[in-house]
């Protein structure tokens, strides 16, 4: 039986081999729009990837490729070991293996925040009732929402429902994090305590793929920040080199526009 501990220790880990390796990817929309031209990004494990760029440049589409919610026409994506193919083999190992957290929250309105965060775990996991409870009140505690449990979605703030988006996405014990996007749904005041939950989860060593423009997290968490434009990668450096020294003028031109 996993024990509650384990929810936060879990995706750590010595292997030494990539927990993402994207080469290549390649993918339209209805034959005509090319969104990703040739995508190519490895990923350690326990690495912190920032994904930045302009709307409409691939990003979110990019990262939603790696747990299968988009398929892809040409190249490869490996996640922890697992090869996916755009035949989408595996798809169910990959999805055990990686969580998602979105920019809409996405709970289901007719559950309490403790049984949005156990319904999963026990389903698919196959956990005790008691088993997923325990290991939900940890990691509701870790976001900081312990107090609101036994409350519904509709009764909590937009930064409250992400962060238990947070806590459920935790609670399959993913080796992956991605984020979506995952505090522009959210008015201003709401966003710091959304960023700080995510603050703690790198710190435990998670590997986590965020594509967000919020810049004081990218230069404080990420240890690489990724730019992209019309569907391909135009630069990746350190947060310091990208944000003090870009090499590309498309990324110069990026960051004076978020940069005020």
């Amino acid at each position: 039986m996993v024990q509650p501990s384990q929810s936060i220790t879990s995706h750590l880990t010595t292997d030494p081999t990539p927990a993402i390796i994207a080469h290549q990817v390649e993918k339209w929309y209805s034959n005509d729009f090319h969104v990703l031209k040739g995508v190519s990004l490895t990923v350690q494990r326990g690495e912190v990837v920032v994904i930045m760029g302009p709307s409409g440049s691939g990003k979110s589409t990019f990262i939603r490729t790696f747990n299968a919610l988009e398929p892809f026409q040409k190249g490869t994506i490996e996640i922890d070991g697992i090869a996916l193919t755009p035949k989408m083999k595996n798809v169910e190992a990959i999805r055990r293996e990686v969580g998602m957290v979105f920019q809409q929250f996405n709970l289901f309105p007719h559950l309490s925040v403790l049984d949005n965060v156990t319904l999963a775990p026990m389903e698919v996991r196959r956990w005790s009732k008691q088993q997923a409870k325990d290991i939900a009140a940890e990691l509701l505690e870790r976001v900081g929402i312990l107090d609101q449990a036994h409350k519904y979605p509709g009764q909590l703030s937009g930064g409250q429902q992400q962060r238990v988006a947070i806590a459920r996405a935790l609670a399959m014990q993913p080796k992956i994090m991605l984020f979506d996007e995952p505090t522009s749904a959210l008015d201003p005041e709401m966003v710091r305590e959304v960023l700080d939950a995510m603050r703690s989860l790198a710190k435990s060593g998670m590997t986590m793929v965020c594509v967000t423009h919020e810049v004081g997290f990218a230069r404080e968490v990420a240890d690489r920040i990724v730019l992209m434009a019309e569907g391909q990668i135009v630069e990746e450096a350190t947060p310091q080199e990208f944000f003090t020294h870009p090499k590309h003028q498309r990324t110069q031109q990026f960051l004076s526009q978020i940069l005020h």
